[in-house]
């Protein structure tokens, strides 16, 4: 991200996926902000920023990205996070929190869930809460979620690993991890936990290979034959990684 960057999203003005922090002293009411976008669709929050869209930049240490990166830690449960200082003026940067929408919420902070109206942020009610929260849990018990034992970062296909996730971040539908290693990828992507990989990782990169033996019903057969046609070659079976 560069300073044209920040000159053009200031440009647009708040909402429900953005929003301005004068100064990383505000960075509570930001973790709100960045709680509530993550129960949602996602977004930023930039510090450095007035409310009318003014970029007037700050002093910024590591010692700042620590206490932003404290804060947003105390949301619950994990989510990704993506950090990125920007130079706007002389010595002066910008502080970017971008999130795309949380693969796990209902997502709290300090113990509030909140949510975006607008672009202002307000808690959750409880009876929204308990919704999303049924629904992580039916999902989180799905068969695609579940670990996928004796399955490795090895089997899977790296370069399609790469391919998918630098598409997501072109189309901004993922915050760039800064890394390009196919463990951090999948982490990222939420396919893999400390149980290991993930079923749905495995159908989404595994090598045919070795997917035809665990899981042949995930592979899709695309036969060449047609009502007006009786010869032709025989059925293939692939899976989305190929």
């Amino acid at each position: 991200m560069t300073r044209e960057d920040i000159s053009t999203i200031s440009a647009k003005g708040e909402s429900e996926s953005l929003e301005f922090k004068l100064t990383t002293g505000t960075r509570r009411e930001a973790a709100r902000t960045v709680c509530a976008m993550l129960n949602d669709s996602g977004g930023q929050v930039i510090f450095g920023v007035s409310s009318k869209g003014g970029v007037l930049g700050q002093d910024v240490t590591d010692r700042t990205i620590e206490q932003v990166s404290e804060e947003i830690r105390r949301i619950e449960p994990e989510a990704p996070v993506s950090i990125k200082r920007v130079t706007v003026k002389g010595d002066k940067q910008v502080v970017v929190v971008q999130v795309g929408s949380g693969p796990r919420s209902p997502y709290s902070y300090r113990r509030v869930p909140y949510r975006r109206v607008g672009n202002s942020t307000l808690e959750m009610s409880i009876d929204e809460y308990n919704r999303m929260l049924f629904e992580r849990l039916h999902t989180d018990q799905r068969w695609e979620n579940q670990v996928a034992s004796d399955w490795r970062v090895e089997d899977l296909s790296e370069a399609e690993i790469r391919r998918t996730v630098s598409e997501a971040v072109r189309r901004g539908r993922l915050p760039d991890v800064g890394s390009s290693e196919p463990i951090d990828l999948l982490r990222g992507l939420k396919l893999l936990t400390r149980g290991g990989i993930s079923r749905a990782g495995v159908v989404l990169f595994g090598r045919s290979d070795r997917l035809a033996v665990d899981f042949p019903q995930c592979l899709l057969r695309a036969c060449c034959k047609s009502p007006t046609r009786r010869k032709g070659p025989p059925c293939q079976s692939s899976n989305a990684s190929e």
